[in-house]
């Protein structure tokens, strides 16, 4: 085999390997429900309190500002007949209380109030209490439920198809504005030649791509973010009351003020393309995409962090760097190796080697920045080393360091290494196929584990920060017989807030237990709560969780759980639990 075909063989290899990734990354999105994040503080009337006279109004107080949409705040009495009128609102000047008035002389008796509001990042909960008027009265169940689940709400599919579209948006969005600051900035034009001309059409092509996948995706959230945070299916999330709905939200607002300025963008770049040696329209094309690339921290965790202008542009610098150096990479092997494919060696490396040496020292900067702003970043939104290895959120940022450390790596080796062996065969005018084949395939790999980094950035943007998510309550850890087999429950962290539930059902050999389905009850006996009935997703062979519910009181718990053998035969446990304050 001779030497030539072997370093092709290699990029093959290499190339084969982003599709392959890019696939790992689609699948590690999939299983992303959103979690919630707000959290409530105090009810008027408290959670099971009996009041000598029926209150004018129900009064929800979170620890964050929420967004009043997909139903917002109900109140219904014993026989499941709505007693609210009018529709929730906020509290006057008050973005983290919502209240709905009640109808006047409502009889003694207790009432459900089920609420579901959207967190400022994005994030629906839900969930629901009661108060008694004059004296407790009939509780039936199921209200609450009846509400909360609906008929037909949005299913794994939803989620699945959310998870892709943000991960494919998110790239866009970093290929679009690194593709056209390496055709300004790193790839220049020195020669008006048939190399120049075949860059033009492939960078074009790459931002028309990039360009159009933003703006479909974009869109695309909208209609997903009404399905999953209004729990309705696909089908009911296209029509137009549900897109007004998220329109109304912070995401809707974002969503669409990305759609304006990537329409925006689109005027300007083909602008600036003509005038290239001006600076005022290169600059204008610029601040346009930067103000693009702010949008997913103003519609995500930074944008409700404070101090929110801080975390806003310390996102954004972030964005903008991983663009700078990620989208590079993509125009590089996507642009710039195929318009010098046809040229000979010596006069390749030429051309080359001045690309290269600009965009990896604009690269050295961006990685500066990246790292940076990823530390500040991180540090606010995790808080504390433990919070690392004990939440989802820290588990998934270090899954992302993991990808990134040796994409830094790589790219090491590439300014200290690669790029002085291009310059060096450049300037001696021989071919530097070595130096030239390694940069290609180092770069492809670059691009592989850039598409991992993204997944991860994605994924981080549906799970709660793990400053939200740890807390003072320990996980709670339970053994109780199923039939013949046993269930072991793990609930984490067991405190107010978003808790996960893991379930697993062995025989007594220890190995998994025959079970097609799991239903999940939550019910707090002493209050009158529930049940809360909740989608229990299988994982594995017998094992089971139900991932982000929201338990708003503290005290003993009991979770009522249905195994489901075949079609006709099921078996219950029960397991009680204490949730932390």
């Amino acid at each position: 085999m001779s030497r030539p075909s072997a370093r092709r063989r290699a990029g093959q290899r290499a190339r084969r390997l982003v599709p392959l990734v890019v696939a790992c990354a689609l699948v590690a999105l999939a299983p992303a429900p959103a979690h919630a994040h707000a959290i409530v503080l105090a009810t008027e009337p408290a959670i099971d309190e009996i009041v000598a006279r029926a209150p004018a109004r129900v009064v929800m107080r979170f620890n964050e500002p929420v967004e009043i949409a997909f139903g917002a705040l109900r109140v219904y009495d014993s026989e499941g007949e709505r007693v609210d009128e009018g529709t929730a609102e906020h509290l006057a000047g008050e973005a983290d209380a919502i209240e709905v008035p009640l109808r006047a002389g409502v009889p003694d008796g207790t009432y459900t109030v089920s609420w579901r509001v959207v967190s400022a990042d994005g994030h629906a909960i839900e969930e629901a209490f009661v108060f008694h008027v004059g004296e407790p009265g009939a509780n039936p169940e199921g209200i609450a439920d009846r509400v909360l689940e609906g008929e037909a709400g949005a299913g794994t599919g939803e989620g699945v198809a959310f998870g892709i579209v943000r991960w494919a948006t998110f790239a866009a969005l970093l290929v679009l504005a690194g593709a056209a600051a390496f055709a300004a900035r790193a790839w220049g034009r020195d020669d008006d030649d048939a190399i120049d001309g075949a860059f033009a059409r492939r960078v074009r092509a790459l931002l028309s791509a990039a360009w159009l996948v933003a703006v479909v995706g974009t869109l695309a959230s909208i209609v997903l973010q009404g399905a999953v945070a209004g729990d309705v299916p696909l089908s009911e999330a296209l029509s137009g009351d549900v897109v007004a709905e998220v329109a109304s939200t912070r995401f809707g607002r974002v969503a669409l003020a990305r759609v304006a300025l990537l329409a925006l963008v689109a005027a300007l770049l083909p602008w600036a393309a003509r005038r290239a040696g001006e600076r005022a329209p290169v600059a204008l094309a610029g601040a346009a995409l930067a103000a693009t690339l702010a949008t997913p921290g103003l519609g995500g965790h930074a944008g409700t962090t404070p101090p929110v202008a801080l975390n806003v542009v310390a996102d954004t610098l972030h964005v903008c760097a991983a663009a700078v150096w990620v989208g590079g990479l993509v125009a590089l092997v996507a642009a710039a190796w195929p318009a010098t494919a046809r040229v000979a060696a010596p006069e390749r490396a030429r051309r080359l080697a001045p690309v290269v040496s600009r965009f990896s020292d604009a690269a050295v900067v961006a990685v500066a920045v990246v790292v940076a702003t990823g530390l500040y970043r991180s540090w606010v939104e995790v808080r504390a080393l433990g919070n690392l290895t004990g939440t989802t959120y820290g588990l998934v940022l270090v899954a992302k360091l993991a990808a990134f450390a040796p994409l830094l790596a790589l790219g090491a080796v590439n300014n200290r290494w690669t790029k002085p062996r291009i310059e060096g065969a450049a300037a001696r005018g021989d071919g530097g196929r070595g130096a030239v084949g390694a940069l290609r395939r180092i770069v492809a790999a670059e691009v592989a584990l850039g598409a991992l980094v993204v997944a991860a950035s994605a994924l981080l943007v549906s799970i709660a920060p793990a400053r939200v998510e740890a807390g003072t309550g320990e996980p709670v850890t339970a053994s109780v017989a199923l039939g013949d087999d046993r269930l072991a429950v793990v609930v984490d962290p067991a405190r107010v807030g978003s808790n996960a539930v893991h379930l697993t059902v062995t025989t007594s050999a220890g190995a998994p237990a025959d079970v097609r389905a799991l239903g999940v009850s939550f019910v707090m006996p002493e209050r009158d709560i529930g049940p809360l009935r909740a989608r229990a997703r299988e994982l594995a062979p017998g094992h089971f969780v139900v991932q982000g519910r929201h338990l708003s009181v503290a005290g003993r718990w009991r979770l009522e759980v249905v195994a489901r053998r075949d079609r006709f035969t099921e078996e219950r446990a029960f397991v009680g639990f204490e949730v932390a304050g």
